[in-house]
């Protein structure tokens, strides 16, 4: 039998001409150079579509392997040759095809093509040709956040780690463990942290270029228009940055001072602290639910057979098709994502497993966005079409986490699957002002911020933020240049401004758990029905569609932080 390692590397092969924009010129100047009326632009757009999803499959495999290897330099080789040499001949290709599309006479798109339309016109007013390098030169920045952090390593006890197997000790029992474990990583942070800073300046100065290449104020402004924000305002956001504060980091605080006063615990130290999984207030040890990937792969499988058959069958796709890789391992990227290649309508899951309770909830997650690739790759033949808009897309992944609550029996004894849920609701309020605070953070650094920040600013900014959305840490006595980097985070080098989007999903989560409490059945049908529109729809229709409401608002907050304190009563 072919192991699993074998079966990832198989699927991320491309071949030696696919890395090339010679594969794919040709066949798009046929389309450029095709006559084109309304009545041929379906048939054109479907030979467009396909032929973008080949060569965005390309990229995709080049990129997750990469990151499945920072520290081999043919595969890093092999990615940034791909950035530099195919991905402007694509982009100024996709401009001149969108060009020539917004110009056909008499053209009315149809209706499942009405909002990639407006999304193309909108696109193509915000694109200069100035970018089309700088935004080459943007990726190689991120590559090389993606580099150094994929190689950092930790020591610990004498043991030198990956960083998600430093974190698992952030769960021990024992203080002192936990303690140890919070420096060991705080000194590898703190080794790494001058050559992100530098990344960090590079990126900025990159991005606000960007925005003043095409005409607009800031970066942020830019962006906004970049990831098609129609429904809501910055406004709104700082709107969101004040609810979360009176409403999520009382509770938030109220939760975690309680676990520390059961524990007797004279504060909460930055190491008795882990938003994701809080400690027990028991005292007992971390839940291990499995100990190896393929171990986590058969607990899930038998989970999603209690959801729901097909939901089953397409993990059990994912499994045999070289689909999945969780294991952790030196030279590994130290996030988990969710990849998708288009051709033939597969989804990938990169993760970082160390055998907690915690990595069960993020393969439920990512297999969640895995599941949205699916339904709506069957359901919408455009590439276009596929996925979601981002404030819509975290919702099939945390919506999975919820639904699987049920399910677990087969893992967890009653005792067990009680801390599970336990952790799983606390862990929603406990996120709400981490999100709040991530995404305050980027609308300071990109709107507000004088053009020429430097760290300093940035690491003053993110402690005062710190403070006021996590008021319950205790740092007394410590540096607090330590607790100021803690904006060198994933998102805030990979994916500016995709942040707030995990909160309004998982609040929207939480809301349809709360309806499948109810009618489990129905609300299974509405999230797969809501998955299969795709992004064929707008945001509010979405939400209706998934039986729940647009809405990140103060009252609505409230409501759901009441039921949720209930809940965990």
């Amino acid at each position: 039998m072919t192991a699993p390692l074998d079966r990832v590397e198989s699927k991320l092969q491309i071949s030696e001409g696919a890395a090339n924009w010679e594969a794919y010129c040709p066949r798009y100047e046929a389309l450029l150079g095709a006559e084109l009326t309304a009545a041929a632009v379906p048939a054109w757009l479907r030979r467009w579509s396909a032929l973008d999803a080949e060569l965005g499959e390309a990229g995709a495999k080049l990129s997750t392997h990469a990151d499945l290897h920072t520290d081999d330099e043919a595969a890093q080789g092999r990615y940034q040759a791909f950035v530099a040499g195919v991905m402007p001949q694509a982009a100024r290709t996709g401009q001149a095809l969108t060009e020539k599309l917004l110009a056909v006479p008499d053209y009315a798109p149809a209706p499942d093509f009405a909002l990639n339309f407006r999304r193309f016109r909108d696109a193509a007013a915000l694109f200069r040709e100035a970018n089309v390098d700088l935004e080459v030169t943007h990726e190689q920045h991120k590559n090389r956040h993606s580099v150094i952090t994929g190689n950092q390593k930790v020591t610990l006890n004498g043991q030198t780690l990956t960083i998600p197997q430093a974190r698992q000790h952030l769960d021990s029992p024992d203080r002192k463990a936990r303690e140890d474990a919070w420096w060991a990583l705080t000194v590898s942070n703190m080794e790494v942290a001058p050559e992100l800073d530098a990344v960090m300046l590079d990126l900025i100065h990159t991005r606000q270029r960007l925005a003043r290449n095409a005409d607009e104020a800031n970066y942020r402004d830019f962006r906004w228009k970049q990831l098609d924000r129609v429904d809501y305002t910055p406004a709104d956001c700082r709107a969101f940055h004040e609810a979360v504060r009176e409403e999520a980091v009382p509770l938030a605080g109220e939760i975690v001072r309680g676990v520390a006063q059961a524990l007797g615990l004279g504060s909460v130290r930055p190491w008795d602290y882990n938003r994701n999984t809080l400690l027990d207030p028991s005292g007992r040890e971390p839940l291990r639910p499995f100990t190896t990937g393929e171990e986590l792969q058969a607990v899930a499988q038998t989970a999603f057979a209690g959801v729901d058959a097909d939901l089953a069958a397409r993990f059990g796709q994912m499994r045999e098709g070289g689909l999945l890789d969780l294991e952790s391992r030196p030279g590994k990227m130290t996030h988990a994502y969710c990849q998708y290649f288009p051709v033939n309508n597969e989804p990938f899951v990169l993760m970082n497993v160390v055998g907690s309770a915690e990595d069960l909830r993020v393969l439920f997650h990512e297999v969640g966005h895995a599941f949205h690739g699916f339904y709506s790759g069957d359901a919408q033949p455009l590439l276009w079409n596929r996925w979601s808009p981002i404030e819509f897309v975290e919702i099939p992944s945390m919506a999975m986490e919820f639904l699987t609550l049920d399910h677990l029996g087969h893992v967890f004894d009653d005792e067990e699957l009680t801390r599970y849920r336990r952790n799983q609701l606390q862990g929603v309020v406990t996120f709400l002002p981490w999100a709040a605070q991530m995404d305050a953070f980027q609308h300071w650094l990109y709107a507000e911020a004088p053009e020429d920040v430097g760290i300093a600013e940035l690491d003053a900014r993110w402690l005062e933020l710190d403070k006021t959305f996590h008021p319950f840490i205790d740092w007394d006595g410590l540096d607090e240049g330590v607790r100021a980097k803690g904006w060198q985070y994933y998102h805030i080098f990979q994916v500016p401004f995709y942040y707030i989007e995990y909160a309004m999903c998982y609040l929207a989560a939480v809301a349809l758990w709360r309806g499948a409490r109810n009618d489990a059945a129905g609300a299974l049908e509405r999230y797969k029905a809501a998955l299969r529109l795709g992004n064929a729809a707008g945001v509010p229709e979405l939400y209706r569609a998934a039986g729940v409401e647009f809405r990140f608002d103060r009252e609505y907050i409230r409501g759901l932080m009441e039921f949720l304190k209930e809940q965990l009563k």
